[in-house]
């Protein structure tokens, strides 16, 4: 891996500015992604339009697919190895942002609405309940990037490193706040935010399925990275804390 002190300050900056670009698309991607779950944002179809129920089954399938796939790959040690032969290491967690960002925005803006209802919870007091249950769903999995290190999970701290010439070194695991009690609270908010809505129609029930697969699968490789990483002090770990559903009762010791 190059040392990035040896690198000229022009390209230091260059690589800066990208992991900031980056992060202002992909963060902003996120957002709209909340909104839409919210119903702030409505499914339109986009240039498509709305379509019949078969079209717009293949083409949402689609687009979760495509969703998971660059999700799922560009998470994984042999792809990252690869693609820092190709892309400055700082920038490795930026560009995964960013292309997190780009394949969200066709997701939301292609996505066809299946207006079928399943349940609708029309009384306000009702309604609004669930609605704030949903962003505190949200919120949890916001505030959970920074019980780790929300600058490193989104590649600012990664480029900073780099701006300043020093070696690209990731942040120590650190078990605080909701991690004490959840190994995967990123996942866990994202599960509520996607599945508790006042109403629930035919394509948001298909949304909510596809990323519950893509949480289940990510959970299950993330877990074997960080046992390979970390080895017996994670074992220790994953023994004490609950995946996705919170463990607030400590096993008995024997």
């Amino acid at each position: 891996m190059i040392n990035p002190a040896t690198r000229s300050l022009p390209y230091r900056l260059a690589v800066f500015g990208y992991g900031v670009l980056a992060y202002f698309i992909g963060v902003a991607a996120f957002l709209a992604l909340i909104a839409t779950m919210l119903g702030l944002m409505p499914f339109t179809g986009g240039p498509i339009g709305p379509l019949d129920i078969q079209p717009a089954l293949a083409l949402d399938v689609l687009l979760l697919v495509l969703f998971g796939l660059q999700h799922s790959l560009m998470a994984r040690a042999s792809f990252k190895e690869r693609w820092t032969r190709l892309i400055p290491a700082a920038a490795e967690r930026s560009t995964y942002l960013l292309a997190t960002g780009l394949v969200t925005v066709p997701l939301l803006w292609l996505w066809s609405p299946m207006p079928a209802t399943l349940w609708s919870i029309d009384a306000p007091l009702p309604r609004m309940c669930v609605t704030g249950l949903a962003l505190l769903g949200w919120a949890y999995l916001m505030v959970a990037t920074f019980a780790i290190n929300h600058f490193e999970l989104f590649g600012l701290r990664q480029v900073y490193q780099a701006l300043r010439g020093r070696p690209i070194t990731p942040a120590a695991f650190r078990e605080r706040w909701m991690y004490r009690f959840d190994r995967h609270p990123i996942m866990t908010g994202v599960l509520i935010g996607v599945w508790v809505t006042p109403t629930m129609t035919m394509d948001h029930l298909l949304f909510a399925t596809g990323m519950t697969v893509y949480v289940w699968i990510g959970v299950y490789f993330e877990e074997r990275s960080l046992q390979r990483e970390l080895g017996p002090a994670y074992d220790d770990y994953r023994s004490r804390v609950g995946s996705l559903v919170p463990s607030f009762v400590k096993p008995s010791v024997r």
